[in-house]
């Protein structure tokens, strides 16, 4: 791989989770072997990654190469297409390391009939960035990432509603980096209402997630802590069109249906594009059943919990054959002192 593209895909990595619905993506801008200029797309709305390293080469781009983590975009949106400004800057040659197959049209046809070169050079480093953002494009939903911490028989709680600690404080600081690597994160009002929790993201510089509250019920205690917290806005989905709230940064969404599919449609529509699900029992199996999930992260502590399966942490009213219930690959495992993150995807 080119030292240059392989500087785009690392720059697309370290924005990961901050541009919303939008991809992240890195460019390099380079002239006779030599940087003249690097960007990445901050965040949505912003200008995009070869818009930033074209402004920072100035006229030195004139003649030079540009290398691109995802090929360059051909649409209007809230920004104007990349190959535009890609031609007007007098770039001779566009490497790119994975075809965007949610564009309508492809730019390479008009880059080369500008007398552009364009080179697509497939790397799975970079595919894998781009794999859920492809596939939830077109879903018109975010990626949905299920968190569980359990015990090695699968219980979140003991049957009198003990959870903490189930796992360890290392853990809970992996969990931290999770809620910042995404854009909002979802509990149910069991969870509230048993653990009090506040989802934040306790690390420097960490972005915390808007938080999104599922109560079709709307029985919410409004005095619980993640109330107090008054820094980041929260979203109640709710059945209930009399649930009203006076806290400023209190959003009630009443809908008809308070179905998976409504409410992530409807939190791709306020520009979530990476949604984290850290919920009980109930919750989490209504995630874990549907067609949304993208990935499943486990993190077992060596523990054997024991009791009834109230807080296991999948639960199905019925008896399904071995065929037909929910299949995942194990992408990764990693030992967090003692305790053990999976990451799974669904197959």
């Amino acid at each position: 791989m080119s030292q240059f593209l392989n500087y785009a895909i690392q720059l697309a990595k370290m924005v990961e989770g901050q541009t919303g619905t939008n991809p992240p993506v890195g460019a390099v801008v380079v002239k006779q072997g030599r940087i003249v200029g690097i960007g990445a797309h901050l965040q949505k709305g912003d200008k995009h990654a070869e818009v930033q390293a074209l402004d920072m080469a100035g006229e030195q781009a004139q003649g030079g190469s540009i290398y691109v983590s995802l090929e360059p975009c051909t649409h209007y949106g809230s920004t104007p297409p990349c190959i535009n400004k890609i031609i007007s800057a007098g770039i001779q040659k566009v490497v790119y390391a994975v075809k965007d197959t949610t564009l309508k049209t492809h730019g390479d046809d008009v880059l080369q009939q500008s007398g552009i070169q364009v080179e697509f050079r497939h790397q799975p480093e970079a595919e894998s960035l781009y794999r859920d953002f492809f596939i939830t494009k077109r879903q018109s939903v975010p990626k949905v990432t299920v968190k569980v911490s359990c015990s090695l028989d699968g219980k979140q709680a003991t049957d009198e509603a003990q959870s903490k600690w189930i796992t360890n404080k290392a853990v809970k600081k992996d969990v931290f980096h999770l809620r910042h690597d995404h854009d909002a994160v979802l509990t149910g009002r069991g969870t509230l209402k048993e653990d009090n929790p506040q989802y934040t993201t306790r690390i420097e510089d960490g972005k915390h997630p808007i938080r999104v509250i599922l109560s079709k019920s709307g029985q919410i205690d409004f005095n619980l802590d993640i109330f107090q917290n008054q820094s980041e806005p929260i979203w109640v989905y709710t059945e209930n069109s009399k649930l009203k709230s006076d806290i400023e940064n209190v959003e009630i969404n009443c809908l008809s249906n308070c179905s998976i599919e409504n409410i992530l449609k409807d939190l791709h529509e306020k520009g979530i594009g990476r949604l984290l699900v850290e919920a009980g029992p109930t919750v989490t199996s209504e995630f874990l059943q549907s067609n949304y999930t993208n990935e499943l992260i486990l993190y077992y502590a060596p523990k054997i919990i024991g009791g009834s399966g109230n807080y296991q942490f999948f639960q199905t009213e019925n008896i399904f054959d071995l065929s037909e219930v929910p299949h995942f690959e194990i992408v990764n495992s990693q030992m967090i002192e003692q305790n053990i993150k999976l990451t799974l995807r669904k197959k």
